[in-house]
């Protein structure tokens, strides 16, 4: 009987362990089921969320008063148009070496415009996430630079008219960087410029004057690219890198010298794209910015700047008309246009005081302006200016030595060498006159001058009648010039009181 009790003990174990073991496979199953339909209701309420939006959306109504139809009722608002929804389309385009490195810096910052570098030389062209490449001028380059050729990379250029035409179409701004005064910079840019231009999309121009030490012919190539590319371009902006040292010290590492200039760039495109896409308080949109660079050949002035404390506004006015970097034009704005974004602690007289030293610039402009609200501005104010205006011949000739300077110094040369210009006093008093003056040599001249003043150049009663005399003479004019200095020193001794003895006698 016991052993019959333990063995039915040991099966009633056995079956419940596998008993326990299914259990816990059913309440597993049944665990992943409630899971699975908790994840279907969450993707049914996303749905249905996404389904009203697309609805709200579409039945989207501009707040106007309601029409009147002809039976008299009142007509349906009118929906928005698809251009309601616009969204502006700005391509930075960096040509040549130098506008490649700007690009490449400046593309980690901004991410609402698209970015391009065109090179011809194929090892300029490294590889960065966001930026797309356009190699060029294979055929007349073969994979490498233009050096300081501009005609060189004008025509590697215009062999790829249609593909940059590709790289244009459907854009709404246009905005080139580029280093003028090499080769691929000066003569593609020209190029790149003409291709917009045809296409009618608004184009911008940032370009880099070379260093004065790295000579005059790069200078003068620099010039003359400006002067032609300004023809196709809407507005444009130079840079001389000679800037460079005012925003710097002694100990500015030269990378980090090229960065300063990179960032004040990439700030300034920042804050006009963000003035574009994001809404304010008194709005800009496209259709402003576009205003102001419409024209052709204008000059501009971009900038942005931050400030805070007691007195943010005075000092926001001195940062934001003045950019040390940029070339000190001098023209007349004609458009304006400008925001100021800030905080809630942004009050109406700081905007009032920003804006009247905005218009003061030129109150005959158009002027277009905004507010915005940005909380991360914690206590501080923004300003966004960005004006255009005509350009100048004056400027835009290249700067050379006036010829009248030149030929005053070769002038003074010949005098030196053939003649001297010795002065003759007349006398009208009975004081000494000094007449027929020895002619001395060219070291000596001083001594006379010295002397003329001290007898009597200042006397009313003087003439100065200025004499060319040739340096030949002969044994009497020698003779008859010693004579007279003696007697010249005999009277300068009587008035002098020297003693008789001591004193010479005249010469008969």
């Amino acid at each position: 009987m016991a052993i019959k009790k333990a063995v039915r003990k040991r099966i009633n174990n056995k079956n419940k362990n596998k008993a326990r073991k299914i259990r816990k496979k059913f309440l597993v199953i049944e665990h992943r089921v409630i899971k699975q339909k908790q994840k279907i209701k969450r993707n049914k309420i996303k749905s249905e969320k996404l389904f009203k939006k697309k609805k709200i959306i579409k039945k989207i109504k501009i707040s106007r008063p309601l029409k009147k139809t002809k039976s008299g009722q009142k007509s349906e608002i009118e929906t928005f148009s698809p251009k309601a929804m616009f969204k502006a389309k700005i391509k930075v385009v960096g040509i040549g070496g130098g506008g490649g490195s700007i690009v490449s810096e400046i593309g980690r910052a901004l991410d609402k415009a698209s970015f391009m570098i065109a090179d011809t030389d194929i090892r300029a062209l490294k590889k960065k996430s966001g930026i797309k490449y356009f190699w060029f001028g294979q055929d007349v380059t073969h994979g490498l630079g233009t050096g300081v050729n501009p005609d060189l990379a004008k025509t590697a250029a215009e062999n790829e008219k249609e593909k940059i035409a590709e790289f244009f179409k459907g854009q709404d701004i246009v905005i080139f960087i580029a280093s003028l005064g090499g080769g691929l910079g000066s003569g593609a840019a020209e190029v790149f410029a003409e291709v917009a231009k045809e296409l009618n999309v608004i184009s911008f121009g940032i370009f880099t004057l070379p260093f004065k030490f790295e000579g005059k012919k790069k200078e003068k190539i620099a010039k003359n690219a400006l002067k032609k590319i300004r023809k196709s371009l809407n507005v444009s902006i130079a840079i001389p890198n000679e800037k460079i040292f005012k925003v710097i010290d002694n100990n500015t590492p030269i990378t980090q010298a090229f960065s300063i200039v990179n960032k004040n760039l990439a700030d300034s495109l920042e804050s006009l794209i963000d003035l574009i896409y994001s809404p304010g308080l008194i709005n800009i949109d496209f259709a402003d910015v576009s205003s102001i660079l419409r024209g052709r050949g204008n000059l501009a002035f971009l900038n942005s700047a931050e400030s805070y404390g007691k007195n943010r506004a005075e000092e926001l006015i001195k940062k934001i008309t003045h950019n040390p970097l940029y070339q000190n034009n001098n023209f007349t704005p004609e458009k304006i246009l400008f925001n100021i974004a800030g905080d809630s602690s942004l009050g109406m007289f700081e905007v009032e005081k920003i804006s009247k030293s905005i218009a003061d610039i030129n109150p005959k402009a158009k002027i277009i302006f905004g507010v915005s609200k940005n909380l991360k501005l914690k206590k501080k104010i923004k300003a966004t200016l960005l004006m255009a205006g005509p350009s100048k011949l004056s400027e835009e000739a290249p700067i050379k030595e006036p010829i009248i300077e030149k030929k005053s110094k070769k002038i003074v040369k010949k005098k030196r060498k053939t003649t001297l210009i010795i002065p003759q006093i007349t006398p009208i008093s009975n004081k000494i006159p000094i007449t027929n003056m020895e002619i001395l040599k060219q070291e000596e001249l001083g001594s006379i001058l010295s002397l003329k003043q001290d007898i009597g150049q200042e006397d009313p009663l003087y003439q100065e009648k200025p004499i060319k005399k040739t340096i030949r003479r002969n044994a009497l004019e020698i003779k008859k010039a010693e004579a007279i200095e003696e007697n010249k020193k005999f009277l300068q001794e009587k008035e002098w009181e020297i003693p008789a003895f001591l004193r010479k006698r005249p010469i008969t």
